[in-house]
């Protein structure tokens, strides 16, 4: 807060800045901090305004790339262009992260612009679906132009994270079909690992890297409207200029608010997101014996966490529902999944908290059949 309020020159025109040097400075420093080199890694950031902007600005990219592809005489020419995601996925609100985000499809169905079909989707892990999606492609003349993957899913699997195995296949195949790799960490950013990028994640750390990467939340202090899209140099030199261009980007007080909260996170901040974490994901699966045929799943990675309910009784969203009872009740809840109630505590919480979080979930279900 301190540091939002802190006097800036021209926060707000696009000019150079020194807070642009830091904040580069402190990325890199941050990303691949577990391994050994940083060969391979982000070397570019562009920062932008809200998570949804920079998947937007990515697929931009992507679709620069795309049209060089599937111009005349190049190897995807007469190919249909599409983008690959999860199913489940959420990728932002926006015309081309809406388009990829699958968690949101059905609501934007009733836009002439989402009439066509612009995406396919593959089971989170699965890597024979994986490999089906990109042998169909082939049989059928499609390029993916981009695959989006959260490295944890936020929304329509909450807690649940992608695995080496089923990543190695991902980079494997985008590479083999030119297809641009993004991960997606606006959400799951430090909040999972305790890390900022895919490539720090506990077995990932000798993982090829994506072509790009988002990050929002993580870096925001959960309220500046701040995004950044980190590239390696080969995904950077398909950025031409004036492909993009925003009045508020690289803002120098938003610069600065990433700055300081990088600075914040210290190995005792990174342990205590997986402890507690893990100790989330332990207490649901006690509630889930305690109440059975009503908690039907327990999910989490670090301080992404759900708690699924069975929807014949337990709504989760409604008037009446336990995402409203919970919040009247001063716990910070937001639904996920097809009926689960999802937490995103701040990073310092205590057991003492999740206690009294698994305290007022009990106290919920207590309360019996929720239907409106």
């Amino acid at each position: 807060i301190d540091v939002m309020a802190r006097q800036q020159v021209m926060a707000n025109i696009m000019t150079a800045n020194f807070s642009q040097k830091r904040i580069t400075e402190k990325l890199k420093k941050e990303i691949g901090h577990t391994r050994s080199s940083r060969k391979g890694l982000y070397n570019k950031f562009l920062c932008l305004n809200s998570g949804s902007e920079s998947v937007t600005v990515a697929a931009r990219i992507a679709d620069l790339n795309a049209k060089k592809q599937t111009d005349p005489g190049a190897k995807y020419h007469g190919h249909k262009i599409m983008m690959l995601s999860l199913k489940g996925s959420f990728h932002g609100r926006t015309e081309r992260p809406a388009m990829a985000s699958d968690s949101s499809a059905k609501s934007y169905q009733k836009l002439a612009s989402f009439r066509a079909i612009h995406l396919q989707t593959v089971e989170i892990n699965n890597i024979e679906s994986l490999r089906a999606a990109f042998a169909d492609a082939v049989k059928n003349k499609i390029y993916f132009e981009m695959m989006l993957m959260e490295p944890v899913m936020g929304e329509g699997n909450p807690g649940v994270g992608v695995e080496r195995a089923f990543y190695d296949e991902a980079r494997r195949l985008t590479r083999e079909h030119g297809t641009l790799l993004m991960m997606d960490s606006i959400q799951a950013g430090l909040r999972t690992q305790g890390v900022l990028s895919i490539v720090d994640y506990p077995g990932f750390e000798s993982a090829e890297a994506p072509d790009m990467e988002t990050f929002s939340k993580a870096v925001n202090a959960g309220q500046y409207p701040l995004s950044i899209l980190a590239m390696d140099d080969r995904t950077a030199s398909l950025y031409e200029t004036g492909l993009y261009g925003n009045t508020m980007t690289t803002n120098p007080r938003a610069l600065d608010v990433a700055c300081e909260v990088l600075d914040l996170v210290t190995p005792e901040l990174r342990q205590n997101i997986r402890d507690r974490g893990a100790e989330f994901v332990t207490k649901f699966k006690g509630l889930q014996k305690e109440f059975p045929g009503i908690v039907t799943d327990a999910t989490g990675t670090g301080l992404l966490c759900a708690l699924h309910l069975n929807a014949e009784g337990y709504k989760v969203v409604g008037v009446e529902g336990i995402e409203t009872w919970l919040r009247h009740h001063g716990i910070g809840v937001i639904h996920g999944g097809k009926n689960a109630l999802r937490f995103t505590p701040h990073f310092r919480i205590t057991s003492a908290e999740v206690d009294m979080v698994i305290t007022k979930l009990r106290e919920a279900l207590k309360r019996g059949p929720v239907y409106k």
